[in-house]
């Protein structure tokens, strides 16, 4: 199912983001640099790194990283039950908060899939 909030929401964020780098862009370059050599694959394949991007941000309880890594993740193949595999753990570990990020990931996950 689309949501369109969701879709909306990740867009002002991504507008308020490039904005800031804009406003800021030796530090935001530093940061997005170290971001894109921490999801380089290597040990880890690409689609898991992206898996493991959503997971932190479940953990973390950032909506704002979880519909961006969200979008990511299904860009680069992160299947539906790979993505509640690892949302449950993030639950288990987390319990009753990342139960409701859980549930937020698989709702923007769903948005984008079927996109």
């Amino acid at each position: 199912m689309i949501d369109n909030a969701i879709t909306q929401e990740t867009d002002r964020f991504v507008a308020a983001r490039d904005a800031y780098k804009e406003a800021s862009p030796q530090v935001v370059g530093d940061f997005l640099a170290m971001k894109r050599d921490a999801l380089k694959p290597g040990a880890l394949d690409g689609k898991t790194k992206a898996l493991i991007a959503v997971l932190m941000g479940v953990a973390r309880g950032s909506e704002r990283c979880i519909m961006t890594h969200v979008r990511a993740a299904a860009d680069v193949g992160v299947t539906r039950d790979e993505l509640i595999e690892g949302l449950n753990m993030a639950i288990v570990f987390g319990g009753a908060p990342q139960y409701g990020y859980a549930s937020y990931a698989l709702s923007a996950y769903d948005t984008y899939a079927a996109k």
